[in-house]
């Protein structure tokens, strides 16, 4: 084939791809644009042929030119922005915690048995969660979910406002998620043990409630907010131990490099268990100080829990089909 003809036979792809690379450029671009990944490999073939065929320098000058532009253009849409970050916790964080699915259950129960094994024992050998809660800690509870206690009046002489709860619940939460995650660097233990420890906590908190408080107020209190806020922990645990398995088998990579891929993997688990106790804390903030009846309180924590679970059940389905 001379040049000639080889030019006018790769002559319609590059203004394919010219018509392309204007529309994806466009604020509000047509459905084509979605043949521009594939038409853009072909002119990126034909860059390659021209040069191993020596074709005239305006030749590759152009394709190259066109292959530049059509790599700036894909890169500029498929990184950063917040069509990727909604990709990112829409598709790739469910799909994450479904590839993990035995670290998420095995996380789960490393979380709830000891929790409910602490609150079952604690209204008959109430020791343990006061040595466990401390003077303070009692008194706090004590405070909220007392006999005749309400709270949302703690809430109110604690923090002033809901907005005020609602910032530190956000801060308490997430930081609670990026400890756990940040353990796991130490082989996992550091992860395992934060979520042991919150475990405990939060049995301690219950067993006691059962023992001296109302334990309806405290389940009012907190049905909604900890569909995503529990379910956040366990995955910010998943994250971080999936990270300290990066370390103890690197396989037959260095752990270094092991330690950076097992980091990108876990990005989608420790984003989403960020936003997920971010929700938390909008709920905790200004949903549950409300005064409603249990039964509106109880309904509406079911329908949190059933979204959680829908959500990570099947959230990003269609993507990793068509994949």
């Amino acid at each position: 084939m001379t040049p000639a003809h080889f030019e006018k036979h790769i002559e319609p792809r590059w203004q394919k791809l010219e018509k392309l690379l204007t529309e994806a450029e466009k604020s509000h671009p047509s459905a084509e644009v979605e043949e521009l990944p594939a038409t853009f490999r072909q002119v990126c073939h034909d860059l390659s042929m021209a040069q191993h065929r020596m074709s005239p320098q305006r030749l590759t000058q152009m394709l190259n030119a066109l292959a530049i532009r059509g790599y700036r253009v894909l890169e500029r849409h498929s990184a950063g922005g917040w069509e990727a970050f909604t990709r990112l916790l829409l598709v790739e964080f469910p799909q994450a915690v479904r590839a993990e699915w035995k670290l998420f259950w095995w996380c789960t129960a490393l979380f709830y048995l000891p929790a409910v094994l602490i609150a079952v024992i604690t209204p008959s050998n109430p020791e343990w969660a006061m040595a466990l809660l401390g003077p303070g800690g009692m008194v706090q509870i004590e405070s909220m979910y007392g006999e005749a206690s309400k709270p949302s009046d703690y809430v109110r002489e604690s923090f002033g406002s809901g907005f005020s709860a609602f910032c530190f619940y956000i801060w308490n939460n997430v930081s609670i998620d990026f400890r756990t995650f940040a353990g796991g660097v130490l082989g996992g233990v550091g992860a395992l043990f934060v979520l042991l420890f919150n475990s405990i906590q939060l049995g301690a908190v219950f067993g006691y409630v059962h023992y001296s408080g109302n334990p309806l107020t405290l389940y009012t209190w907190v049905v909604a907010h900890g569909a995503p806020e529990l379910t956040g922990v366990v995955i910010s645990a998943m994250a971080g131990m999936r990270l300290g398995w990066s370390v103890l088998r690197p396989g037959r990579l260095e752990r270094r490099a092991a330690l950076v891929l097992a980091g990108r993997k876990a990005l989608p688990l420790l984003v989403g268990a960020a936003v997920m106790t971010s929700l938390a804390a909008v709920l905790e903030g200004f949903w549950s100080p409300m005064d409603l009846p249990p039964t509106i309180k109880f309904a509406a924590g079911g329908m949190c829990w059933l979204a959680v679970a829908c959500f990570l059940l099947f959230s990003g389905r269609r993507q990793s089909n068509a994949a």
